[in-house]
């Protein structure tokens, strides 16, 4: 009996934990089913943290993925991507800057006048696309080329040709209503200067033969003067007597202290398109009995300027008449040589005058009287007039 007893209560035992394990299954399934009703997704991430921190990080990786390859995720900064979100400032964008092409070259609104006007060119000059020293050439002018004007700024001017505008340095033109010369230019170079300069340089372009760039010249035997002395007093007198009569002139040199080789001299008279390109010069010898004027031309065989015989050998005459005839000097005659470098040089009329011998006591007494000189100088000045057929 007593051991009935204790099975039973055994058995009891059993039939009371087996009950209470089921109805704490049967609760928790409850509780469980209750908060799937009231959270919804909620409540699955909160039991499933591990999942979230998963999702977190497939959804940067996607970001990332999508930043590399371009695609601007939202929120982020388009600028980074070379797109510029709204509103932003195109000209702080690096790639907008270097994509930019610079203003193309334009007139002085804040000083350019407007109107239509006739013009002369006052030496030859370029005639280009744009106001600008680095724009195209179109063309280049002459010297007293007639251009209609439509604006200038004080440094450029507006030029109209063939209905087309282009551009010309305002200080190489004049307006035609002020023209006061004669239309003609005339180039005058004083030989030689305060210093020669023994350097070398060809005797002609392309040439092989060599000459000093700029000899020194003689000197008076009787006044002691220096060629480049004289040559210089006589070009000023020559230049006012030219101006004078209408001309337009234009000096190689005014003073002593320059070096200017004999074809940067020439340079000088055809850059400016010159009409008569003058040199003058003095004469020596070892004979000092040697005396008169004299011209000097190139020979019609010229290697370097052959085709301007008939115009330099027509202003050698016309200028070596008009000395004698003013000065009663000796009538020596013209050379024709192509020896000068200061001729060869030359793609204008060209004539050296030798106004007559430093080495002759009488013709350098004379050449150095400031009345001769002027006298000189008007028959020079008669000679060109006879050239231009004024």
């Amino acid at each position: 009996m007593k051991k009935y007893r204790i099975w039973l209560a055994v058995l009891l035992i059993g039939v009371l934990a087996f009950g209470g394990c089921g109805g704490f299954n049967g609760s928790g399934k409850a509780r469980q089913q209750s908060q799937e009703q009231d959270g919804g997704e909620t409540s699955v991430k909160e039991e499933l943290p591990e999942e979230k921190e998963q999702l977190g990080s497939e959804e940067s990786s996607e970001e990332n993925n999508a930043s590399e390859n371009g695609e601007s995720p939202e929120g982020s900064n388009a600028s980074e991507n070379g797109e510029l979100p709204e509103g932003s400032n195109a000209s702080q964008n690096p790639e907008s800057l270097s994509g930019q092409e610079t203003a193309a070259p334009a007139l002085n609104e804040e000083t350019v006048v407007r109107s239509r006007e006739e013009v002369v060119t006052t030496s030859s000059v370029n005639i280009r696309t744009a106001p600008s020293t680095d724009s195209e050439v179109y063309q280049t002018a002459v010297r007293r080329t007639e251009l209609l004007r439509t604006a200038d700024d004080g440094t450029w001017s507006a030029v109209e040709i063939d209905g087309k505008e282009y551009y010309v340095a305002s200080e190489y033109l004049k307006l035609k209503s002020e023209m006061t010369d004669n239309g003609y230019l005339v180039v005058i170079d004083a030989g030689h200067q305060g210093r020669g300069n023994s350097e070398q340089e060809p005797i002609g372009p392309g040439a092989s033969e060599t000459k000093p760039k700029v000899a020194s010249g003689t000197s008076g035997c009787v006044s002691g003067l220096n060629e480049y002395e004289l040559t210089l007093m006589v070009s000023l007198k020559l230049q006012a007597e030219l101006e004078a009569r209408g001309y337009q002139v234009m000096m190689i040199r005014t003073s002593h202290d320059v070096n200017i080789s004999n074809s940067e001299r020439a340079a000088v008279a055809n850059n400016a398109g010159a009409d008569a390109f003058i040199r003058v010069h003095a004469n020596g010898s070892d004979d000092s009995s040697e005396n008169g004027i004299l011209t000097i031309c190139p020979t019609s065989s010229n290697p370097y300027m052959g085709s301007l015989y008939s115009q330099c050998r027509s202003l050698s005459e016309c200028v070596l008449d008009g000395a004698v005839n003013a000065t009663g000097a000796n009538k020596k005659y013209i050379w024709e040589t192509d020896t000068m470098s200061g001729i060869n040089w030359c793609t204008v009329p060209v004539t050296i005058v030798e106004m007559g011998f430093m080495t002759n006591p009488d013709e350098d007494s004379r050449m150095a009287e400031d009345g001769y000189q002027s006298q000189l100088a008007a028959g020079i000045a008669d000679g060109v007039d006879a050239y231009f057929g004024n």
